[in-house]
């Protein structure tokens, strides 16, 4: 039943945000998903991208499709993890390690990185919809300078992986 739920109300908002995202309006509140699908997140990543955005008063033209990358799954579930159990939101990871050195200690090999983390939301669309709001965090969604994602949930943590594969 819950698959059900989830793909009627996917489509209704990736509808939502893509139409609010390509304008200044704030974008509508979703149906609530109360898990995490990589599928899913990948999927409203990319319609944002594809009908372009507004980020702070800046508009983003339409950009590429990103890919999931395990590799940056991992980087992100692992920092996720790691913000639950020290319960404290921060890009600092474990032993001070920055996203930089998070990714590359996963074994992904970059040209360039960023990350988006947020705590309290309770579903994906929740998440992406704050991230939106988020000049910073916006403009790294819709960054055409990355092209692979990685994200992962961990309790009340999230947090979002953006890369370009290095030589």
């Amino acid at each position: 039943m819950k698959v059900r739920i989830l793909s009627f109300f996917l489509p209704v908002f990736l509808l939502l945000t893509a139409v609010a995202c390509s304008s200044s309006k704030r974008p509508r509140s979703a149906a609530n998903d109360d898990g995490f699908s990589s599928r899913g997140f990948l999927q409203w990543i990319n319609t944002i991208r594809a009908r372009g955005c507004n980020c702070g008063g800046r508009n983003y033209p339409p950009a590429p499709a990103v890919s999931w990358n395990n590799k940056l799954e991992n980087a992100a579930a692992a920092h996720s993890n790691y913000m639950q159990r020290s319960g404290r939101l921060s890009h600092s990871g474990r032993n001070g390690m920055m996203p930089e050195k998070r990714v590359s200690a996963s074994g992904y090999r970059w040209s360039a990185v960023a990350e988006n983390i947020a705590m309290g939301q309770r579903s994906t669309a929740e998440v992406i919809q704050s991230w939106l709001q988020s000049p910073q965090h916006c403009r790294n969604m819709m960054s055409r300078g990355v092209t692979e994602i990685g994200a992962a949930r961990s309790g009340a943590y999230w947090t979002l992986i953006l890369a370009a594969p290095g030589l």
